[in-house]
């Protein structure tokens, strides 16, 4: 494994558009969560994921505690506007 920083950017911004290609795979909860590798620049690698309303739902249904669509959920659930106009 790559333990040095100029070498691990090297590599990531030498063969961006392969490696955009792979994609990634998380266990996220129980669950395998497929990312997209959206953008390698030289100083950050930039993922995506879509996740539906449904699926948030679902989860919660199902009481996926650790899963990545309950705590998106939680956010928007919790999130308070700020009264700055």
């Amino acid at each position: 494994m790559i333990d040095n920083l100029d070498e691990l950017v090297a590599k990531a911004v030498d063969n961006k558009q392969e490696i955009k290609r792979e994609g990634l795979r998380l266990k996220i909860g129980d669950s395998e969560e497929d990312f997209r590798i959206s953008g390698i620049g030289e100083k950050t690698v930039k993922i995506e994921k879509f996740v539906k309303y449904e699926d948030m739902i679902e989860a919660a249904e199902l009481g996926k505690e650790d899963s990545l669509q309950l705590a998106i959920m939680k956010v928007i659930d919790e999130f308070e506007a700020s009264d700055d106009s």
